[in-house]
């Protein structure tokens, strides 16, 4: 299956940064670097320095003392604008807006020079469960993402709900062509999928039913020349399979 959609997954150190944990208390701190608070405790785990101040400003620290995200708590919970940055501390690396501990709205993802690689939609409601792998960060994906290159082309579009892919997906080449369209339902490819050659021309065309491929499939030559054909059913191929070295589709 050649189903190129990739988990949304932002930059680690983001989620890392968010939000405020407590390190080994049995371990001496280190001395804070220069322009970190007094009061910052060190968590070795996530490699970072945290500070709360009295009006609930939270601030993380790389170990170099640059600042690594920033947002407010109320009642220990990541609430309003929340802000995350690369290692320089000045380039935003995440932005976007908590309720409760959980992203809403609109959240942008940016990659080391600056420039927007993805933006997500959340929603407090619905909320995808992990059972014991349960976390605030993910699952409450609710709504569009676009994908970007680094030029700032749109590299992929589509939809979550719930914190699963849902409904169509496209994905493009470099070129603004597009290079595969389908769907989703619940993480699962379904209907009809097509590939294409960066010209455009057709490349691929199979179906899925339940997240199986089911039914023909096709491969072709540049050109739309039918090249290879069979057929699967329940994700099992049981043929004919059948080869076309130079014969256009019918």
């Amino acid at each position: 299956m050649r189903r190129l959609a990739r988990r949304l997954l932002p930059l680690a150190f983001v989620a890392l940064a968010f939000g405020a944990g407590a390190g080994c208390d049995r371990l001496k701190q280190s001395a804070a670097p220069p322009g970190v608070p007094a009061n910052a405790r060190e968590d070795r785990t996530r490699r970072i320095w945290e500070a709360i101040d009295e009006s609930g400003v939270y601030r993380a620290f790389f170990y170099d003392g640059q600042l690594a995200g920033e947002g407010r708590l109320l009642d220990n919970r990541r609430t309003g604008e929340w802000k995350t940055f690369t290692l320089d501390g000045r380039t935003v690396a995440a932005r976007g807006k908590y309720v409760n501990g959980l992203r809403d709205g609109l959240w942008e993802y940016f990659d080391d020079s600056g420039q927007l690689y993805l933006s997500v939609e959340y929603k407090l409601a619905p909320r995808r469960e992990f059972g014991l792998l349960q976390t605030d960060d993910y699952g409450n994906e609710n709504g569009p993402y676009r994908r970007y290159f680094p030029d700032g082309a749109l590299e992929e579009s589509g939809a979550f709900w719930s914190g699963f892919y849902q409904g169509p997906v496209v994905r493009y080449y470099r070129n603004g062509q597009v290079a595969f369209r389908g769907a989703y339902e619940r993480d699962q490819p379904v209907g009809a999928w097509t590939y294409y050659y960066p010209d455009g021309d057709v490349e691929r065309e199979e179906t899925y039913v339940n997240g199986q491929l089911d039914g023909v499939l096709r491969n072709y030559y540049p050109g739309r020349k039918l090249y290879h054909e069979t057929v699967f059913k329940n994700g099992v191929e049981v043929g004919p399979k059948k080869i076309y070295p130079h014969s256009p589709i019918s």
